[in-house]
């Protein structure tokens, strides 16, 4: 008697997915950019010394292209795009140096203007190796809503994009005159499917 019923139940869930525009799937992935290389300085007499703050350093990623790598599969079938979370983490902070980091993190799609995506701080960025929230659709804090939108779109029409970070650090005690590190970005991205 359960057999039938379970059946009976199963092609129901599998109709109710089904209508006239056909079958919907979710296809999610969690993708790492290339890492961006920071390399921050200070002045030889202030090796070993606490430096209040250093000049802004600028860095960018190049064409970042996450439609078209991670679900070329799937774009020609792709409804919307959702960004679920974005993260980073810190690579190779140099061994007894410290620094805390204020990060402005814009974004430019293709050859549209430059958009705020958030500011925020990498309190001591030496210990950041794991992977930090830095946006969540649920808890989008001071992430900027409108960039999030034109990212989604720009994965939709298959756009690419690039990140443009600008760094101050604060507090800033370094071992050597230059250090070299890596800032790692996470996308955390869902493509709705519909199949005919």
């Amino acid at each position: 008697m359960r057999k039938p019923l379970y059946f009976l139940m199963a092609c129901i869930l599998i109709l109710s997915g089904c209508g006239e525009a056909g079958v919907q799937s979710d296809v999610s992935k969690n993708i790492e950019i290339d890492p961006i290389q920071v390399n921050p300085e200070v002045p030889a007499l202030l090796v070993g010394q606490r430096v209040p703050q250093t000049p802004p350093i600028d860095v960018n990623t190049g064409n970042i292209d996450i439609g078209g790598q991670d679900f070329n599969d799937y774009l020609e079938d792709a409804t919307n795009f959702t960004i679920n979370q974005i993260t980073y983490s810190v690579e190779n902070f140099p061994s007894g140096s410290e620094a805390n980091l204020d990060v402005e993190l814009d974004i430019q799609i293709q050859n549209q203007q430059r958009q705020d995506l958030l500011t925020s701080t990498v309190a001591n960025a030496q210990n950041n190796t794991d992977d930090v929230m830095l946006y969540s659709s649920g808890t989008p804090g001071n992430v900027s809503a409108a960039a999030i939108g034109a990212l989604e779109q720009a994965l939709k029409n298959g756009d690419s994009f690039q990140l443009f970070m600008t760094i101050v650090g604060r507090d800033v005690l370094l071992q050597q005159q230059s250090v070299d590190f890596s800032f790692v970005f996470k996308f955390d991205v869902t493509a709705r499917i519909e199949l005919d």
